[in-house]
Protein backbone atom coordinates (compact mmCIF):
# COMPACT_ATOMS: atom_id res chain seq x y z
CA UNK A 1 0.00 0.00 0.00
CA UNK A 2 2.73 2.32 1.03
CA UNK A 3 4.68 1.76 -2.67
CA UNK A 4 1.08 2.21 -4.21
CA UNK A 5 1.43 5.79 -2.28
CA UNK A 6 4.62 6.44 -3.46
CA UNK A 7 4.39 6.30 -6.67
CA UNK A 8 1.06 7.74 -6.60
CA UNK A 9 2.82 10.58 -4.60
CA UNK A 10 5.43 11.16 -7.74
CA UNK A 11 2.51 11.47 -10.31
CA UNK A 12 1.00 14.27 -8.21
CA UNK A 13 4.18 15.69 -7.98
CA UNK A 14 4.55 16.62 -11.62
CA UNK A 15 1.08 18.34 -11.23
CA UNK A 16 1.94 20.58 -8.55
CA UNK A 17 3.57 24.08 -8.54
CA UNK A 18 5.85 24.39 -5.78
CA UNK A 19 7.72 28.11 -4.91
CA UNK A 20 10.28 26.41 -3.47
CA UNK A 21 11.62 22.94 -4.42
CA UNK A 22 14.06 20.71 -2.24
CA UNK A 23 17.25 22.21 -3.58
CA UNK A 24 16.43 25.60 -2.41
CA UNK A 25 15.39 27.63 -5.42
CA UNK A 26 13.97 31.04 -5.17
CA UNK A 27 10.37 31.01 -3.73
CA UNK A 28 7.39 32.73 -5.70
CA UNK A 29 4.87 34.67 -3.70
CA UNK A 30 1.45 32.97 -3.57
CA UNK A 31 -1.12 36.05 -3.35
CA UNK A 32 -3.49 34.24 -0.93
CA UNK A 33 -4.76 35.78 2.66
CA UNK A 34 -3.57 33.14 5.28
CA UNK A 35 -6.83 31.91 7.46
CA UNK A 36 -7.66 28.53 8.75
CA UNK A 37 -9.19 27.53 5.21
CA UNK A 38 -5.21 26.46 4.43
CA UNK A 39 -5.19 23.82 6.12
CA UNK A 40 -7.57 21.59 4.36
CA UNK A 41 -8.14 23.42 0.60
CA UNK A 42 -4.13 24.65 0.09
CA UNK A 43 -1.50 22.79 2.56
CA UNK A 44 -1.55 19.33 2.89
CA UNK A 45 -1.61 17.58 6.27
CA UNK A 46 -3.68 16.26 9.18
CA UNK A 47 -2.92 19.26 11.52
CA UNK A 48 -2.34 17.91 15.19
CA UNK A 49 -1.18 21.04 16.46
CA UNK A 50 -3.15 24.31 16.07
CA UNK A 51 -2.65 27.03 13.32
CA UNK A 52 -2.98 30.36 14.10
CA UNK A 53 -3.54 33.65 12.04
CA UNK A 54 -2.56 36.06 15.21
CA UNK A 55 0.99 37.21 14.72
CA UNK A 56 1.13 37.11 19.28
CA UNK A 57 1.05 33.01 18.94
CA UNK A 58 4.14 32.57 17.16
CA UNK A 59 6.88 32.03 19.33
CA UNK A 60 10.58 34.08 18.97
CA UNK A 61 13.21 31.74 18.56
CA UNK A 62 17.02 33.21 18.57
CA UNK A 63 19.95 32.09 16.27
CA UNK A 64 20.56 28.87 17.01
CA UNK A 65 17.98 27.99 19.48
CA UNK A 66 15.78 24.93 19.55
CA UNK A 67 12.33 25.07 17.96
CA UNK A 68 11.13 21.91 18.68
CA UNK A 69 9.94 18.57 17.19
CA UNK A 70 7.96 16.97 14.66
CA UNK A 71 6.48 13.65 15.57
CA UNK A 72 5.41 11.86 12.02
CA UNK A 73 3.53 8.43 10.96
CA UNK A 74 6.50 6.31 11.77
CA UNK A 75 6.94 7.66 14.99
CA UNK A 76 10.12 9.53 14.02
CA UNK A 77 10.94 12.74 16.14
CA UNK A 78 12.24 15.34 14.21
CA UNK A 79 13.89 17.98 16.14
CA UNK A 80 14.27 21.57 14.63
CA UNK A 81 16.86 24.30 15.24
CA UNK A 82 16.97 27.79 13.93
CA UNK A 83 20.26 28.51 12.93
CA UNK A 84 20.00 32.12 11.55
CA UNK A 85 19.04 34.07 8.51
CA UNK A 86 21.69 34.90 6.45
CA UNK A 87 22.01 36.99 3.24
CA UNK A 88 22.01 35.23 0.11
CA UNK A 89 22.40 38.21 -2.49
CA UNK A 90 21.53 41.85 -2.65
CA UNK A 91 18.04 40.98 -3.23
CA UNK A 92 17.37 37.66 -1.73
CA UNK A 93 18.16 35.34 1.97
CA UNK A 94 18.20 32.31 3.34
CA UNK A 95 16.67 31.24 6.42
CA UNK A 96 18.31 28.20 7.86
CA UNK A 97 16.70 25.42 9.55
CA UNK A 98 18.35 22.18 10.95
CA UNK A 99 16.45 18.87 11.24
CA UNK A 100 17.87 16.31 13.12
CA UNK A 101 15.81 12.80 12.54
CA UNK A 102 16.23 10.15 15.45
CA UNK A 103 15.22 7.46 13.08
CA UNK A 104 15.47 6.52 9.38
CA UNK A 105 12.71 5.21 8.86
CA UNK A 106 10.16 8.84 8.93
CA UNK A 107 8.23 10.29 6.80
CA UNK A 108 10.73 12.59 4.73
CA UNK A 109 8.60 15.39 3.43
CA UNK A 110 9.45 18.97 5.29
CA UNK A 111 7.42 22.28 3.42
CA UNK A 112 8.69 25.36 5.33
CA UNK A 113 5.93 28.00 5.45
CA UNK A 114 6.56 31.60 5.50
CA UNK A 115 3.99 34.25 6.78
CA UNK A 116 4.47 38.19 7.23
CA UNK A 117 1.92 40.17 9.54
CA UNK A 118 -0.38 41.52 7.63
CA UNK A 119 -2.21 44.32 9.92
CA UNK A 120 -2.42 42.03 12.60
CA UNK A 121 -3.18 38.65 10.98
CA UNK A 122 -0.79 36.70 9.18
CA UNK A 123 -0.50 36.42 5.44
CA UNK A 124 0.87 33.60 3.33
CA UNK A 125 4.03 34.06 1.15
CA UNK A 126 5.07 30.89 0.17
CA UNK A 127 6.83 27.45 0.77
CA UNK A 128 9.76 25.53 0.54
CA UNK A 129 9.75 21.67 -0.06
CA UNK A 130 12.63 19.23 1.44
CA UNK A 131 12.92 15.57 0.87
CA UNK A 132 15.11 14.36 3.85
CA UNK A 133 15.01 10.81 3.02
CA UNK A 134 18.19 8.92 3.68
CA UNK A 135 19.46 12.08 6.02
CA UNK A 136 19.56 12.07 9.40
CA UNK A 137 20.56 15.60 9.55
CA UNK A 138 19.18 17.96 6.81
CA UNK A 139 20.27 21.93 6.45
CA UNK A 140 16.99 23.39 5.01
CA UNK A 141 18.01 26.66 3.31
CA UNK A 142 15.12 28.76 2.33
CA UNK A 143 16.01 31.17 -0.74
CA UNK A 144 13.67 33.99 0.25
CA UNK A 145 13.01 37.14 -1.22
CA UNK A 146 14.22 39.93 0.75
CA UNK A 147 11.09 42.03 -0.85
CA UNK A 148 8.92 39.72 0.95
CA UNK A 149 9.42 41.30 4.28
CA UNK A 150 10.20 44.77 3.73
CA UNK A 151 9.49 46.69 6.94
CA UNK A 152 8.27 43.50 8.63
CA UNK A 153 10.66 43.08 11.84
CA UNK A 154 10.24 39.44 11.90
CA UNK A 155 10.15 36.78 9.51
CA UNK A 156 7.16 34.17 10.95
CA UNK A 157 7.86 30.22 9.87
CA UNK A 158 5.77 27.57 10.00
CA UNK A 159 6.79 23.79 9.06
CA UNK A 160 5.23 20.53 8.90
CA UNK A 161 6.22 16.93 8.11
CA UNK A 162 4.39 14.77 6.27
CA UNK A 163 4.73 11.26 4.08
CA UNK A 164 4.39 12.05 0.74
CA UNK A 165 4.44 15.56 -1.00
CA UNK A 166 0.88 14.34 -2.60
CA UNK A 167 -0.82 13.80 1.19
CA UNK A 168 -3.24 16.49 1.56
CA UNK A 169 -2.39 16.36 5.74
CA UNK A 170 0.64 17.09 7.37
CA UNK A 171 1.58 14.67 10.02
CA UNK A 172 2.76 17.66 12.43
CA UNK A 173 3.45 21.06 12.51
CA UNK A 174 5.04 24.01 14.45
CA UNK A 175 5.22 27.12 14.55
CA UNK A 176 7.49 30.52 15.66
CA UNK A 177 9.08 33.86 14.20
CA UNK A 178 12.90 34.29 14.03
CA UNK A 179 13.75 38.34 13.70
CA UNK A 180 14.58 39.80 10.08
CA UNK A 181 17.72 40.70 9.90
CA UNK A 182 17.54 43.24 6.69
CA UNK A 183 14.56 44.78 8.81
CA UNK A 184 15.21 48.36 8.71
CA UNK A 185 13.06 50.36 11.58
CA UNK A 186 11.58 53.76 10.62
CA UNK A 187 13.26 56.71 11.11
CA UNK A 188 11.11 57.75 14.67
CA UNK A 189 10.78 62.23 14.60
CA UNK A 190 11.82 62.84 17.96
CA UNK A 191 12.45 66.74 17.42
CA UNK A 192 9.48 68.66 19.16
CA UNK A 193 8.05 71.72 16.91
CA UNK A 194 9.41 74.81 17.88
CA UNK A 195 7.21 77.39 20.00
CA UNK A 196 4.53 78.64 18.21
CA UNK A 197 4.02 82.48 17.83
CA UNK A 198 1.12 83.25 19.39
CA UNK A 199 -0.52 86.99 18.26
CA UNK A 200 -2.32 89.41 20.92
CA UNK A 201 -5.17 88.49 22.33
CA UNK A 202 -7.67 90.51 23.87
CA UNK A 203 -10.87 89.96 25.86
CA UNK A 204 -12.98 90.45 23.11
CA UNK A 205 -11.30 87.59 21.25
CA UNK A 206 -13.14 84.50 20.09
CA UNK A 207 -10.14 83.01 18.81
CA UNK A 208 -6.22 82.74 19.56
CA UNK A 209 -4.25 83.11 15.99
CA UNK A 210 -0.31 82.68 15.14
CA UNK A 211 2.12 80.36 13.68
CA UNK A 212 3.88 77.18 14.34
CA UNK A 213 4.77 74.49 12.36
CA UNK A 214 3.47 73.32 9.40
CA UNK A 215 0.14 70.47 10.00
CA UNK A 216 0.47 70.78 13.52
CA UNK A 217 -1.63 70.39 16.16
CA UNK A 218 -1.90 73.33 17.84
CA UNK A 219 -4.05 73.06 21.55
CA UNK A 220 -5.00 76.19 23.56
CA UNK A 221 -4.97 75.44 27.49
CA UNK A 222 -6.14 77.86 30.33
CA UNK A 223 -4.41 76.12 33.04
CA UNK A 224 -4.62 72.28 32.87
CA UNK A 225 -7.78 72.55 30.83
CA UNK A 226 -7.79 72.62 27.27
CA UNK A 227 -10.14 75.04 25.74
CA UNK A 228 -9.77 74.78 21.72
CA UNK A 229 -7.57 73.02 19.09
CA UNK A 230 -7.16 72.90 15.68
CA UNK A 231 -4.44 72.24 13.02
CA UNK A 232 -2.05 74.97 11.18
CA UNK A 233 -2.17 75.23 7.52
CA UNK A 234 0.54 74.12 5.40
CA UNK A 235 2.17 77.16 5.46
CA UNK A 236 2.48 77.45 9.71
CA UNK A 237 -0.93 79.38 10.13
CA UNK A 238 -3.20 78.80 12.64
CA UNK A 239 -6.78 79.94 14.32
CA UNK A 240 -8.14 78.19 17.22
CA UNK A 241 -11.70 78.94 18.06
CA UNK A 242 -11.90 79.83 21.73
CA UNK A 243 -14.77 80.73 24.77
CA UNK A 244 -14.06 84.49 25.08
CA UNK A 245 -11.37 85.20 28.22
CA UNK A 246 -11.24 87.57 31.11
CA UNK A 247 -8.42 90.20 30.92
CA UNK A 248 -5.29 89.03 32.91
CA UNK A 249 -6.35 85.61 32.32
CA UNK A 250 -3.12 82.86 30.84
CA UNK A 251 -3.52 81.31 27.92
CA UNK A 252 -0.83 78.48 26.91
CA UNK A 253 -0.23 77.42 23.46
CA UNK A 254 1.58 74.22 22.17
CA UNK A 255 2.23 72.39 18.44
CA UNK A 256 2.08 69.19 18.51
CA UNK A 257 3.35 67.23 15.07
CA UNK A 258 2.38 63.97 13.63
CA UNK A 259 4.57 62.00 15.84
CA UNK A 260 3.43 63.26 19.01
CA UNK A 261 5.99 65.62 19.54
CA UNK A 262 4.71 68.48 21.62
CA UNK A 263 6.58 71.60 21.56
CA UNK A 264 7.27 74.32 24.44
CA UNK A 265 4.24 76.50 25.42
CA UNK A 266 3.86 79.98 24.68
CA UNK A 267 2.01 81.52 27.49
CA UNK A 268 -0.18 85.08 26.48
CA UNK A 269 -1.42 87.23 28.50
CA UNK A 270 -5.38 88.67 27.23
CA UNK A 271 -5.40 92.36 27.55
CA UNK A 272 -8.12 94.29 28.23
CA UNK A 273 -9.51 96.42 25.57
CA UNK A 274 -12.73 97.06 26.96
CA UNK A 275 -12.95 101.00 27.90
CA UNK A 276 -14.32 101.86 31.33
CA UNK A 277 -17.67 102.87 31.83
CA UNK A 278 -18.26 106.99 31.57
CA UNK A 279 -17.58 108.05 35.34
CA UNK A 280 -20.21 109.36 37.44
CA UNK A 281 -19.23 112.99 38.58
CA UNK A 282 -21.03 115.15 41.71
CA UNK A 283 -22.31 118.39 41.08
CA UNK A 284 -19.57 120.93 41.29
CA UNK A 285 -20.21 124.56 42.47
CA UNK A 286 -17.98 127.25 41.29
CA UNK A 287 -16.82 128.12 45.46
CA UNK A 288 -15.36 124.52 45.52
CA UNK A 289 -12.11 122.87 44.55
CA UNK A 290 -12.90 119.68 45.67
CA UNK A 291 -14.33 116.94 42.81
CA UNK A 292 -16.21 113.83 43.95
CA UNK A 293 -17.21 111.15 41.83
CA UNK A 294 -17.09 106.91 40.84
CA UNK A 295 -15.67 105.17 38.63
CA UNK A 296 -13.87 101.73 37.64
CA UNK A 297 -11.82 100.48 40.29
CA UNK A 298 -8.48 101.61 40.30
CA UNK A 299 -8.58 103.58 36.83
CA UNK A 300 -7.15 106.52 36.27
CA UNK A 301 -9.58 110.03 36.69
CA UNK A 302 -8.66 112.58 34.23
CA UNK A 303 -10.79 116.08 34.42
CA UNK A 304 -10.37 118.09 31.70
CA UNK A 305 -11.04 121.89 30.99
CA UNK A 306 -11.51 122.07 27.06
CA UNK A 307 -8.22 119.88 25.94
CA UNK A 308 -6.22 120.78 29.10
CA UNK A 309 -5.77 118.49 31.96
CA UNK A 310 -6.37 120.20 35.18
CA UNK A 311 -6.54 117.39 37.59
CA UNK A 312 -5.96 113.40 37.85
CA UNK A 313 -5.70 110.73 39.94
CA UNK A 314 -6.17 106.75 40.82
CA UNK A 315 -9.59 105.60 42.09
CA UNK A 316 -9.56 103.42 44.93
CA UNK A 317 -10.16 99.83 44.47
CA UNK A 318 -13.81 100.76 44.86
CA UNK A 319 -13.98 103.01 42.42
CA UNK A 320 -14.51 106.28 44.55
CA UNK A 321 -11.95 109.09 43.85
CA UNK A 322 -11.90 112.95 44.81
CA UNK A 323 -9.81 115.60 42.93
CA UNK A 324 -8.88 118.77 44.01
CA UNK A 325 -8.11 121.49 42.13
CA UNK A 326 -5.76 124.12 42.37
CA UNK A 327 -8.81 127.21 42.07
CA UNK A 328 -12.14 126.54 42.07
CA UNK A 329 -13.81 127.37 38.16
CA UNK A 330 -16.35 130.29 37.34
CA UNK A 331 -19.61 129.40 37.26
CA UNK A 332 -20.87 127.83 33.96
CA UNK A 333 -17.21 126.65 32.97
CA UNK A 334 -17.68 123.20 31.40
CA UNK A 335 -15.82 120.36 33.08
CA UNK A 336 -15.27 116.79 31.02
CA UNK A 337 -14.28 113.95 33.10
CA UNK A 338 -12.88 109.98 31.31
CA UNK A 339 -11.64 107.28 33.08
CA UNK A 340 -8.67 105.39 31.99
CA UNK A 341 -7.83 101.46 32.66
CA UNK A 342 -4.77 100.28 33.53
CA UNK A 343 -4.71 98.70 30.32
CA UNK A 344 -5.24 102.51 28.77
CA UNK A 345 -8.70 102.20 27.52
CA UNK A 346 -10.32 105.57 27.92
CA UNK A 347 -14.29 105.68 28.76
CA UNK A 348 -16.41 108.15 27.16
CA UNK A 349 -16.52 111.50 29.09
CA UNK A 350 -18.79 112.78 31.51
CA UNK A 351 -19.57 116.59 31.15
CA UNK A 352 -20.51 118.80 34.04
CA UNK A 353 -21.11 122.62 34.08
CA UNK A 354 -19.44 124.52 37.30
CA UNK A 355 -22.64 125.69 39.15
CA UNK A 356 -23.13 129.10 40.63
CA UNK A 357 -23.43 129.24 44.04
CA UNK A 358 -21.34 132.36 45.03
CA UNK A 359 -23.51 135.32 46.06
CA UNK A 360 -23.36 138.52 44.41
CA UNK A 361 -21.34 141.60 46.18
CA UNK A 362 -22.94 143.97 48.17
CA UNK A 363 -24.54 146.72 45.49
CA UNK A 364 -23.68 150.00 45.52
CA UNK A 365 -26.01 152.83 45.79
CA UNK A 366 -25.60 156.54 44.90
CA UNK A 367 -27.12 159.57 46.98
CA UNK A 368 -30.96 159.70 47.34
CA UNK A 369 -32.67 162.16 48.38
CA UNK A 370 -36.94 162.90 49.28
CA UNK A 371 -36.81 164.14 45.54
CA UNK A 372 -35.25 161.82 43.98
CA UNK A 373 -37.20 159.37 41.64
CA UNK A 374 -34.81 156.76 41.02
CA UNK A 375 -32.10 154.68 42.54
CA UNK A 376 -28.83 153.87 40.45
CA UNK A 377 -25.90 151.95 41.79
CA UNK A 378 -23.33 148.93 40.65
CA UNK A 379 -24.33 145.78 41.61
CA UNK A 380 -23.32 141.84 39.85
CA UNK A 381 -23.34 142.05 35.95
CA UNK A 382 -27.13 140.49 35.19
CA UNK A 383 -28.32 140.46 38.33
CA UNK A 384 -31.89 141.59 39.46
CA UNK A 385 -31.35 144.31 42.04
CA UNK A 386 -34.80 144.56 44.27
CA UNK A 387 -35.29 147.95 46.55
CA UNK A 388 -37.58 147.56 49.94
CA UNK A 389 -39.27 149.76 52.45
CA UNK A 390 -39.64 147.45 55.07
CA UNK A 391 -41.42 144.38 53.82
CA UNK A 392 -42.73 146.69 50.81
CA UNK A 393 -40.96 146.49 47.43
CA UNK A 394 -40.82 150.00 46.05
CA UNK A 395 -38.34 149.17 43.26
CA UNK A 396 -36.27 146.94 41.09
CA UNK A 397 -33.98 147.10 38.12
CA UNK A 398 -31.49 144.69 36.26
CA UNK A 399 -27.99 145.94 36.11
CA UNK A 400 -26.65 145.74 32.40
CA UNK A 401 -23.10 143.97 31.54
CA UNK A 402 -21.27 146.42 33.64
CA UNK A 403 -22.73 146.41 36.44
CA UNK A 404 -25.03 149.63 36.13
CA UNK A 405 -28.81 149.44 37.51
CA UNK A 406 -31.42 152.46 37.67
CA UNK A 407 -34.25 151.51 39.56
CA UNK A 408 -37.77 153.81 39.37
CA UNK A 409 -38.85 154.61 43.35
CA UNK A 410 -41.55 156.83 44.12
CA UNK A 411 -40.42 160.11 46.43
CA UNK A 412 -39.29 158.95 49.77
CA UNK A 413 -39.61 160.54 53.36
CA UNK A 414 -36.15 162.26 54.16
CA UNK A 415 -34.48 160.14 57.09
CA UNK A 416 -36.37 156.63 56.22
CA UNK A 417 -33.62 153.82 55.31
CA UNK A 418 -34.18 151.38 52.07
CA UNK A 419 -33.18 148.27 51.61
CA UNK A 420 -30.95 147.05 48.47
CA UNK A 421 -30.62 143.26 47.94
CA UNK A 422 -28.98 141.60 44.52
CA UNK A 423 -29.90 138.75 42.79
CA UNK A 424 -27.91 136.68 40.57
CA UNK A 425 -29.08 134.37 37.78
CA UNK A 426 -28.55 131.34 39.81
CA UNK A 427 -30.68 132.46 42.81
CA UNK A 428 -28.13 133.55 44.74
CA UNK A 429 -28.64 136.84 47.04
CA UNK A 430 -26.62 139.11 48.38
CA UNK A 431 -26.30 140.81 51.54
CA UNK A 432 -28.26 144.31 52.06
CA UNK A 433 -27.28 147.45 51.30
CA UNK A 434 -28.70 150.43 53.14
CA UNK A 435 -29.36 153.96 52.01
CA UNK A 436 -31.19 156.99 53.95
CA UNK A 437 -33.15 159.17 52.06
CA UNK A 438 -31.95 162.87 52.49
Amino acid sequence: MKKFRFLLGLLLLCFIAVPINAHAQEMKPVVKNFSSKMTTSILPGQVRKSLSVNPGDYPFKSSNSYVGYLLDSYYTYHDLTFKTVASYSATHMNVQVLSEDDSYYKDPYITVEFLKNNAGTLQYMGATYFNTLDSSNTMLNSIVSKSFFVGQPYIYVRIGVSEYPSDLYYQDVLQFKVANPFYTPPVVDRTPPAKPTVYTVDNNDKSVSGKAEANSTIIVKKGSTTIGSNKANSAGYFTVTTPTQMAGTKLTVYAKDATGNQSVGTTVTVIDKTAPGKPTVFSVADNQTIINGTTEGNARVEIRQGTSVIGQITASSTGSFTIKLTAGKKAGTILTVYAIDKAGNRSAGTSITVMDVTAPAVPSIGKVTSTSTSITGKAEAGSGVYIFYGSNLIGQATSDRYGNFKAAIPPQKRGIKLEVLAIDQSGNQSISAWVTVN
